[in-house]
């Protein structure tokens, strides 16, 4: 079950011809310690970057971009040797200054984890293949730094999923 999604939509996306085959999910942090900047920049057209979700500090989710489109949030990517991750993946941004020491609340572990195990099970995607930012542009990006990978993932309830 999804947990609440407050829609926002971003104009920033290419739309998908057909039900796209949505393998892994990238996670993101914002390099920003508040929402209002990030939110911005996701939803303006001058910016060309988007993602599916954002997460607030307090858990609160924000859908950009419907799942069966295209966001703008991986850039120059790989993942499995596949190129190219926006049109494979659903991205999750986080509100995080990505400096290492700011922490990730609780609530918003919790908010993400909920979604990132529904997105997984409604589309049978391993936890293997929750990636964060740095996985699948290595060098280039390295968020979210401070993401608590081993325990998040040890926390996800993806029962059945093969």
């Amino acid at each position: 079950m999804r947990p609440p999604i407050q829609q926002f939509p971003s104009p920033n996306y290419r739309k998908s011809t057909n039900k796209r085959k949505v393998t892994c999910v990238v996670i993101h942090s914002t390099a920003t310690a508040k929402l209002a900047s990030p939110l911005e920049w996701l939803t303006i057209p001058e910016s060309k970057v988007s993602a599916h979700y954002l997460i607030d500090l307090d858990g609160t989710i924000l859908q950009l971009v419907d799942e069966n489109n295209i966001a703008w949030a991986c850039g120059e990517s790989e993942w499995r040797g596949q190129k190219g991750v926006n049109a494979f993946s659903i991205s999750i941004e986080l509100v995080n200054a990505n400096d290492g020491i700011m922490p990730y609340p609780e609530e918003q572990i919790e908010a993400c984890r909920h979604l990132v195990t529904a997105i997984c099970k409604e589309r049978n995607i391993k936890s293997e293949n929750v990636v964060g930012h740095a996985d699948i542009a290595p060098g280039r990006k390295s968020d979210p730094l401070g993401w608590p990978w081993d325990d998040f993932r040890g926390r996800l309830y993806l029962d059945g999923v093969s």
